[in-house]
């Protein structure tokens, strides 16, 4: 059984790089070595905790016309971003890009790459439906960097 919480996320403001992914061209990881290898243009403009870890980093996903609706072609067509979260009011740096997320309620579970797909799968399927939910929305990746746990984040809303 997967294990998970229902959360109510605010808007949300991330800087990071952007591309599009399809089932041919699965670009996730170039995004992501692309953000980590400049990651000293954005590190000062991350928002953080109180102990001074960062808040988080996004794999925030979006349908290819922005409007943050699921990707399409079975789940593997869609625009991401690899990401930190900012302030909403904060410029961005040349090269980089900025997606401000809707507030929305997400269904939120624990994930590992070994789990990932299985997990992922399980939820839309299975989990979801039999909540009386449906998805509303593209699914997002989340780093914890406090703890160092990635979370999968499904924007849902009752049937």
């Amino acid at each position: 059984m997967v294990q998970y919480e229902i959360i109510d996320l605010p808007q949300i403001a991330i800087i990071g790089k952007e591309g599009l992914c399809t089932k041919e061209k699965n670009i996730v990881q170039d995004l992501w070595l692309q953000a980590n290898s400049n990651f000293s243009d954005v590190a000062d403009l991350g928002m953080k905790n109180v102990d001074g870890s960062f808040t988080g980093f996004w794999g925030a996903m979006s349908d290819e016309s922005m409007s943050f609706m699921s990707w399409t072609d079975d789940f593997s067509r869609g625009m991401y971003l690899a990401g930190i979260e900012v302030n909403e009011d904060t410029a961005v740096p040349d090269g980089w890009v900025k997606w401000v997320m809707p507030a929305r309620k997400y269904l939120v579970t624990e994930v590992t790459p070994e789990s990932y797909k299985e997990t992922f799968e399980t939820v839309i399927n299975s989990l979801i439906p039999e909540l009386g939910m449906k998805l509303a929305g593209a699914v997002c990746d989340f780093t914890e960097t406090s703890t160092g746990q990635n979370k999968l984040f499904f924007p849902v809303k009752r049937d």
